[in-house]
């Protein structure tokens, strides 16, 4: 009996090596906790960046569950805190505010100022707005003016100070926790310039997705990973406005001679003018020149009313529309992107936040159904987009944050408490102001009961939170 015992025990030995397991980089260990990313890194909310926001970007949520403190912005180096390039309101953009769902969002007055340059260390956030996967590795912060540069040369200068690149910066502070966001730039860039010209080729985005991983993984060998994946839904800002003329009065379409809607004129690229296919997309910037004219079909520039617009007949230039071959070229790359991504974190051992299904669930019918809230795309009602039509509002990043605990949990077996959406309703007032001139008869509308659903949220409390383990 002994001997068959002992046999049992050998084989159950051998069993367990022999079985294939998955050995997570690091531990979760945050002490010292690092982020590279983007503008959704830093917390960028409605054309801006500024302190009432940051302290609700995604790593910064992390941070906060994960039992760290942030930084205010009199800390020192010293302080043991996480900490955030912080802005004054209203921010670097100014931060854009709905006075009218007829006029749309207006910015706000006056500009904010960086108010930690002189922190006299690295930033634990160190994501830069405007940032690609080859400025993430080349940007410094240390770049001289130069008139219309580029926009994480802009940030990049009081983000980054010349200290080294966000990689040098990150592997300089010995981490002993990377979170990692990156290659949203990469698709976006090429979709608000309306061709897919602008897109990075995937080779490229492969060697510097790797470059960046190997770098940070090379300066913090034993340091906890997690990275996420990209999302390829169509946000608010190219689906706001229709691509077709709409009569401003019944805001139905106008029909044609066939008894289809009259889709815009535009510069359809290669020397080719004519009217947009149906399924094409623009954006929410073509607004202002869609009223002096452009995009109005040359047959119908004589006519009135469109005879009175200066521009009528002149096609709409290529920036402000994408075309359904234009954005199925988009999506497609994104999908590589993605490949890479998942392929790279997978033979490095590191988890992959599930970003894109976050996106997916949001745009699903329905909604994502959170609480007693629904939160979907519509463009100020739906709660996720803020008022820029790409970026997120707060409660988006803590989503966004929460997918990042989880894919932490799953990987290294510890139990950071997700993010309550119940601390974070009153901060977004300025979506749903109490009170708000010319609601009706808008082309953008709250849904039944939106209002009421929310100020019901304010009251929720959060749920009581548990130990982390591993910290």
């Amino acid at each position: 009996m002994n001997k068959y015992t002992k046999l049992a025990a050998a084989v159950a030995v051998a069993t367990l090596v022999a079985l294939p397991s998955f050995a997570q980089r690091g531990s979760a260990d945050f002490t010292r906790f690092v982020v590279l990313g983007d503008s959704y890194g830093a917390g960028f909310q409605s054309n801006s960046l500024n302190e009432r926001h940051q302290a609700w970007s995604w790593p910064g949520i992390v941070a906060r569950q994960a039992g760290l403190t942030l930084c205010p912005a009199n800390a020192l180096a010293t302080d043991n805190c996480f900490a955030q390039p912080l802005v004054s309101y209203p921010g670097i953009g100014p931060e854009l505010i709905l006075q009218s769902l007829t006029v749309g969002p207006v910015n706000g007055s006056g500009l904010g100022t960086p108010l930690m340059t002189t922190f006299a260390r690295p930033y634990n956030n160190l994501a830069v707005p405007g940032a690609t996967l080859g400025a993430t590795l080349t940007i410094t912060g240390a770049e001289q003016p130069t008139a219309n540069e580029p926009t994480p040369v802009t940030f990049g200068r009081f983000i980054l100070r010349g200290l080294g690149t966000s990689v040098q910066q990150a592997v300089a502070q010995q981490p002993t926790f990377v979170a990692i966001w990156l290659g949203g730039n990469d698709y976006l860039g090429a979709a608000l310039a309306g061709t897919p010209t602008r897109l990075t080729a995937t080779a490229d985005f492969k060697q510097r997705y790797e470059a960046i991983l190997d770098s940070v993984i090379a300066g913090a060998p034993g340091a906890g990973f997690v990275v996420g994946s990209l999302p390829n839904q169509i946000p608010p800002y190219f689906t706001l406005v229709p691509p077709f003329i709409v009569d401003p009065v019944t805001r139905q379409p106008i029909l044609g001679p066939d008894g289809n809607p009259i889709y815009y004129f535009g510069d359809l690229g290669g020397g080719v003018l004519g009217q947009l296919p149906v399924g094409s997309y623009v954006t929410l910037d073509a607004r202002s020149q869609l009223a002096q004219g452009y995009g109005i079909p040359p047959q119908l520039a004589a006519l009135p009313p469109f005879n009175q617009l200066p521009n009528a007949g002149k096609p709409l230039a290529d920036q402000y529309f994408l075309t359904p071959t234009e954005t199925a070229a988009i999506v497609a790359r994104v999908a590589e992107y993605n490949t890479v991504v998942s392929q790279a974190a997978a033979a490095r051992n590191i988890p992959v936040a599930d970003i894109r299904g976050l996106f997916d669930r949001v745009t699903s019918t329905g909604g994502l159904h959170v609480g007693p809230v629904t939160v979907t795309p519509a463009f100020v009602s739906g709660g996720f987009y803020s008022l820029d039509g790409f970026h997120l509002t707060d409660l988006g990043y803590l989503l966004f944050a929460n997918e990042y605990i989880k894919a932490i949990n799953g990987a290294y077996d510890t139990e950071i408490p997700l993010a309550s959406i119940s601390q974070l309703f009153a901060n977004n007032g300025a979506f749903f102001p109490e009170e708000s001139p010319n609601l009706s008869g808008s082309d953008f509308l709250f849904a039944d009961g939106v209002a009421e659903q929310l100020r019901a949220m304010w009251a929720t409390r959060a749920p009581a939170r548990r130990r982390v383990v591993g910290h």
